[in-house]
């Protein structure tokens, strides 16, 4: 039986993508790096963080002038097609 929270933390708006017997999710992150974390699950129950889609300072710019949950990614959507994620 599953019980709420699947990720405990702070893991909103999650996205996940099934491939063969494996499920892969990827959250909000907003302005935290890394960004967009990754996990992996078989069973939809137990999950493990496998890394992190923004992994270089560069790849996020929140200097924009924006802060809180206006800067940063949110609600990402995680898909695979032909052997590739894409987000």
């Amino acid at each position: 039986m599953n019980v709420n929270p699947i990720l405990p933390g702070f893991h909103p708006d999650p996205t996940i993508c099934r491939v063969g017997d494996d499920y892969y999710l990827a959250t909000s992150s907003f302005e935290y790096f890394p960004g967009v974390p990754i996990f992996h699950s078989t069973n939809l129950t137990d999950w493990d963080q496998i890394g992190n889609v923004l992994t270089r300072r560069t790849q996020l710019n929140v200097s924009a002038g924006l802060a809180g949950a206006n800067a940063g990614i949110f609600a990402p959507t995680l898909r695979h097609r032909d052997g590739r994620f894409w987000l």
